[in-house]
């Protein structure tokens, strides 16, 4: 993780609803150790070519952290834990 590098992504669909809403402008910046409750953005472990964005829900005692949307409304989504390495950074700022 030596390079610390902002990036820009564009939040599409509702799972981040109240918090991000379709279409907002975020800025990612990866960190060195990520908590429950961050927003970060990550490769999707099952459809490798998506980023998602997502809240840090769990840290499981081996370092794998468990997702999840934010809209009470209509995120079902649970993709199973991830590894931190395919984190690719913290939601630093809503730009929108």
């Amino acid at each position: 993780m030596g390079n610390r590098q902002l990036t820009i992504f564009k939040v599409s669909g509702n799972s981040m609803n109240p918090l991000l809403h379709d279409g907002d402008r975020i800025s990612v910046m990866p960190v060195p150790k990520y908590k429950i409750g961050d927003i970060v953005v990550t490769v999707h472990p099952i459809q490798t070519d998506l980023t998602i964005i997502k809240r840090i829900e769990w840290i499981a005692p081996d370092g794998r952290i468990q997702l999840r949307g934010a809209n009470p409304n209509g995120s079902t989504d649970n993709f199973g834990l991830v590894t931190p390495e395919k984190i690719i950074g913290k939601m630093i700022a809503k730009l929108d």
